[in-house]
């Protein structure tokens, strides 16, 4: 019984968790996905004022402009990959809980009968009749090796469970960090790019 509750209590924080984790990193992706919207307006908008200014200026503000819509290419590269890599490997948690939670179920249907076949055992030894107290002693038999057998395959099953679940939010929150590293690697260098597009118009030609 102790340890269907450790168990219980098991399934149920992984149940929780994965799900706050990742209802928060669906609203993440969400937020990120908004930036990248806001970001192509930006974009627009700068393209729009340049083709009003003089040439150096102009030219300088059209390559800034292409320059954060690239990264607004990487950033919609960074919503996909954290979707798929993150989000959805997150979600499967959801049927592998309700597994889990149908093996503790078979197993303790198993261990009730074993209980109930012993306490008509009793019953039975004390009436005293030997040829119905035979049958039920192998009754008994045949439900404690189903409670062994379920018990065991329980075990099993949950070892498998938890040492999944240690893999899958190692490998989760890697992936998580790779995504974010990668992006930020490659905005890094457009940022640098369009920093020096920008710094290098040629203010005196244009006046």
């Amino acid at each position: 019984d102790t340890q269907t509750k450790q168990i219980q209590e098991g399934i149920s924080h992984v149940e929780k968790h994965f799900g706050e984790l990742c209802q928060l990193f669906a609203a993440y992706v969400r937020k990120t996905a908004r930036l990248r919207d806001k970001s192509d307006l930006l974009v627009r908008e700068i393209s729009l004022y340049a083709d009003t200014e003089t040439p150096n200026l102009k030219n300088g503000l059209k390559n800034f402009a292409d320059q954060l819509a690239k990264i607004q290419d990487y950033r919609q590269a960074e919503v996909e990959r954290l979707e798929a890599k993150v989000v959805e490997p997150l979600k499967v948690y959801g049927n592998i809980v309700k597994t889990k939670r149908e093996d503790l179920k078979l197993t303790q249907s198993a261990r009730n009968r074993e209980a109930k076949q012993m306490q008509q055992l009793e019953r039975m030894r004390q009436r005293n009749p030997s040829d119905r107290q035979i049958i039920a002693e192998s009754e008994l038999q045949r439900a404690t090796m189903d409670a062994t057998r379920t018990t065991r395959q329980l075990e099993e099953t949950i070892d498998m469970f938890e040492k999944q679940k240690i893999q899958d939010i190692k490998r989760i929150l890697g992936e998580f960090v790779t995504v974010e590293m990668t992006f930020h690697a490659k905005a890094l260098e457009v940022y640098t790019t369009a920093y020096q597009h920008i710094q290098s118009v040629d203010e005196e030609g244009d006046l």
